[in-house]
C-alpha cells in the first residue's frame, strides 16, 4: 500500500461516523421518572422498559395520581426511528398509543400519549433513574 493509499483509508475513517454503544436500542432498558398529562394536570409516573427472555420489548409504568396509585402496561413497540419508539398503552381506565423520543444514551425521553378515541396528544416525560 502506498503512503497515498494508507492517506487516503486514514481519512476515510477518520470521516466514518461510529455508532456509539450508547444508540444501541438494548441501552433503552430502565427506569425513568418523569410526569405525565392525567386528568387536568401533570402527575408523577415511573416508566420502565426492559427485555424478555426471547428478546422483547416489554414495559409498565405506574401513576401517582390525587386518588392514590395505578399501573399501565406498554406493548406492540415500534422503533420508528433510532431513538424513537410507538407504542400501545392499556390500564384500568382504557387503551392507547404512545410515541417516545429518546435522548443520545437513552437517558431521557419526550413523548406523547392519546386515547383511541380522541386524536388529542397529551405529554408524558421520563428521565433515566435507574439502569
Amino acid at each position: 500500500m502506498t503512503i497515498i493509499q494508507r492517506w487516503c483509508l486514514l481519512l476515510l475513517l477518520a470521516a466514518t461516523p461510529l455508532t456509539h454503544a450508547a444508540d444501541d436500542p438494548k441501552a433503552i432498558a430502565g427506569t425513568y421518572t418523569g410526569e405525565v398529562f392525567n386528568g387536568n394536570d401533570m402527575d408523577a409516573v415511573i416508566t420502565t422498559f426492559s427485555f424478555d427472555n426471547s428478546g422483547r420489548l416489554t414495559g409498565t409504568y405506574e401513576v401517582d395520581e390525587e386518588n392514590g396509585k395505578y399501573s399501565g402496561r406498554l406493548s406492540n413497540f415500534m422503533f420508528e426511528g433510532p431513538r424513537t419508539i410507538s407504542m400501545e398503552w392499556t390500564d384500568k381506565f382504557g387503551e392507547g398509543y404512545a410515541t417516545m423520543e429518546f435522548t443520545l444514551g437513552f437517558y431521557s425521553f419526550t413523548g406523547e400519549w392519546g386515547t383511541k378515541q380522541s386524536p388529542e396528544a397529551l405529554p408524558w416525560v421520563g428521565e433515566k433513574t435507574a439502569p
